[in-house]
C-alpha cells in the first residue's frame, strides 16, 4: 500500500501505532515491528511485572501496515494544512 500524503503539504501522514515497553519477550507477531529497543537491566527492578536486576526487556512500536493518522476523517497532517487547502478552495 503506498504512503498517504497530506493534500497540501505532501508530508507522509503519522502511523497509528501501538507502544509495547517492558516485555520479557521479544515480538513474534503479524505486526510491523520498528523502534526496537533491547535493555538488560541494572541497578533497577518492576516486581509488579516480574522484571529482576539481570534480565532483559524489550520495548518496540507496532504498525498494521495499513492505519495513518487522518485530521478530522481528511488526508491532512493538522489543522494548519487543512486551513491552508479551505482558503485556496474558496479563493
Amino acid at each position: 500500500m503506498p504512503k498517504l500524503k497530506c493534500k497540501t503539504c505532501s508530508k507522509t501522514l503519522r502511523r497509528v501505532t501501538q507502544d509495547l515497553r517492558n516485555q520479557k519477550e521479544p515480538y513474534n507477531g503479524n505486526l510491523i515491528c520498528y523502534h526496537k529497543k533491547q535493555q538488560v537491566v541494572q541497578g533497577w527492578s518492576i516486581p509488579k511485572l516480574n522484571i529482576k536486576e539481570g534480565d532483559t526487556i524489550y520495548s518496540y512500536k507496532l504498525w498494521d501496515g495499513e492505519s495513518y493518522r487522518l485530521f478530522h476523517g481528511k488526508k491532512f497532517c493538522g489543522v494548519n494544512c487543512a486551513a491552508m487547502y479551505a482558503v485556496r478552495r474558496l479563493s
